[in-house]
């Protein structure tokens, strides 16, 4: 008799096993011109819809990192977007909520050290059928003392005139005194595009994407 209620006992949690587990779908990315359609890494949800990532995995980056990809929807067959080669992102969930966080390379450490830092989380779930996106930008981001503010202002009006790697080291920490909160470091953010002579190529783009996460910086707080 005992026998027999050890067979009953598992083959119940054989059944349960076997049947009583949410089957986890499994798709691809649809067809682009952005990346493959082989997906390199599935997001469940436990409402059932399911993310996968078709692109580009950084490799030796721990945590693991992307760039160049698409995340897509399971069931749907237009992508929820493309992140290009420039962006660094890291991905993560939180309950229901596909977390993208952009990195970005900025002077936010000890003596200004450039560290990577999470600049914006993109914020990706499901209403119904329906992708839902809210971007924020991490406030939380180290700000600058007033004396490395100081620091940053003498520096600026020091330098001499001539564009070069080390000058675009001045115009990223301009760019955090600016979001420390410090007026002066501002302007002298603005003046940049000037004060040293003519930004073009890598340098012009550089200081392009330092002013745009400006812009977005003083959106996202409401500031005119």
């Amino acid at each position: 008799m005992k026998r027999i209620k050890l067979i009953f006992i598992f083959a119940v949690l054989v059944f349960t096993t076997a049947f009583g587990q949410e089957k986890k779908v499994v798709c691809d990315c649809p067809k682009t011109p952005f990346a493959g359609t082989k997906a390199d890494t599935t997001f469940h949800f436990s409402n059932g819809r399911t993310i996968v990532l078709c692109g580009y995995k950084n490799p030796k980056s721990k945590p693991t990192t992307y760039s160049e990809f698409v995340l897509a929807a399971c069931g749907q067959d237009t992508i929820i977007d493309f992140w290009g080669a420039v962006l660094t992102c890291r991905l993560k969930t939180n309950k229901d909520t596909l977390l993208v966080d952009q990195l970005q390379n900025l002077p936010t450490g000890e003596n200004f050290k450039f560290q990577e830092t999470v600049w914006t989380t993109e914020k990706i779930y499901f209403t119904g059928q329906k992708v839902v996106r809210k971007l924020v930008v991490n406030r939380q981001i180290r700000k600058y003392t007033q004396a490395e503010i100081q620091t940053v202002l003498k520096t600026y009006e020091t330098e001499k005139a001539g564009i070069d790697d080390n000058k675009m080291i001045i115009a990223n920490r301009l760019f955090i005194a600016a979001i420390s909160g410090d007026n002066k470091a501002r302007q002298y953010f603005k003046e940049f595009k000037s004060k040293f002579g003519t930004l073009d190529g890598a340098f012009a783009e550089e200081y392009n994407v330092l002013t745009a996460m400006l812009k977005l910086w003083d959106k996202n707080n409401n500031a005119p």
